[in-house]
């Protein structure tokens, strides 16, 4: 039996729900494209454990359910006492079938059965909807959310990358239909990524306690200091992929972005060598210190990432007003203030609030 013990992490409140999560969690959906890689998900389960993670996420269109399958066989073979962890997947896509995708409620219950079969279990404890779907009534979408709830197959449901609009139409549709409300959206959120999650959600972080499980704090692997010189190096990401990653890679790396961008991660790199950790581990120090983040999503390619990038914990157990001052006059790139019309000035930014919070 694994031990899950571990009286340094951090565990926040998933949104409005008496659902705790570890504020570093770890998803795989990066270990999802070769048969090899389940021993990398089976291994990084253990160490994650072994630090007080609990909360793990994956989902159906993750290898077409090969994310799922490996992530149910490691918690079977290292013999996790299912109540001691958060499981979330996702409802998307996972076949060819012209019903096999998007958020009906023939794709969310039947997609929902054959997500808990290969997870190797009889519930998750969140199940998101994975992106949104406007052919689809919103009625019939939450109808089902809620029915999934009613028969037990899961816990709590969320939303993933929806705009902030799509969710407070689901929770008000909710509330007037007496159904489970969503609790947690899954959003994008890094240094480098921050408009929608700062600016976009402000209000149904502070308006519905929305909850949110973050996706890549790095960057896509950006922050992590491999790029720092605008080149992608030999064996890295982007250099294997820069067919499909060329979008992504242009937005960091192109004419109008290219000279900002290589003087925000250099200058991170110098003040991360000054407090004695990594770039990356200040970026997701960084992430997880605005406190309308309930955890942050880590994906792992290589073992050795695991504890090297948990260690940011210790870097956001120090985090205060002059570290988040550094990395603001860093970055420089704060999302434009809303306006407080009954003030006729700009709010304070939704980060400089939630920064101020104190840990929990």
């Amino acid at each position: 039996m694994v031990s899950t013990a571990a009286p340094k992490m951090v565990y926040r409140y998933l949104g409005n729900s008496g659902l705790k999560v570890s504020l570093f969690s770890f998803g795989n959906w990066l270990n999802s494209m070769k048969q090899e890689d389940y021993e990398i998900t089976r291994d990084a389960i253990k160490i994650c454990l072994e630090n007080g993670v609990n909360f793990f996420d994956t989902a159906e269109i993750y290898g077409m359910g090969a994310a799922e399958t490996q992530m149910g066989k490691a918690f079977k073979e290292l013999s996790i006492k299912r109540e001691d962890i958060v499981v979330s997947t996702k409802i998307f896509r996972c076949g060819a079938g012209v019903n096999d995708t998007f958020l009906s409620r023939k794709h969310i219950v039947e997609g929902l059965r054959a997500s808990l079969k290969r997870l190797e279990t009889e519930y998750v404890d969140v199940v998101f909807c994975h992106r949104p779907d406007f052919e689809t009534p919103l009625e019939e979408t939450v109808r089902a959310m809620s029915y999934v709830i009613d028969q037990g197959m899961a816990f709590y449901w969320g939303t993933s990358e929806w705009p902030a609009d799509r969710i407070s139409k689901a929770i008000e549709l909710c509330e007037r239909l007496n159904l489970h409300k969503p609790i947690v959206e899954q959003p994008q959120y890094s240094m480098f990524w921050r408009s929608s999650f700062e600016k976009d959600y402000r209000r149904i972080f502070s308006e519905y306690k929305y909850g949110s499980t973050i996706w890549s704090p790095l960057a896509g692997g950006i922050l992590t200091g491999k790029y720092n010189d605008g080149v992608a190096p030999e064996g890295s990401r982007f250099q294997n992929h820069i067919g499909y990653l060329a979008p992504h890679w242009d937005r960091w790396f192109g004419e109008k972005s290219k000279e900002a961008n290589l003087k925000r991660l250099n200058g991170l790199a110098e003040y991360a060598k000054e407090l004695g950790y990594s770039q990356a581990q200040l970026a997701l120090a960084w992430a997880v210190a605005n406190q309308d983040v309930s955890t942050c999503i880590l994906g792992f390619t290589k073992i050795e990432q695991v504890t090297e990038n948990l260690k940011a914990l210790e870097l956001y157990l120090k985090w205060d007003e002059s570290i988040e001052n550094r990395c603001k006059e860093i970055l420089f790139n704060d999302p434009e203030a809303d306006m407080d019309w009954r003030k006729w000035a700009p709010l304070p930014s939704r980060r400089s609030e939630a920064t101020q919070n104190p840990k929990q």
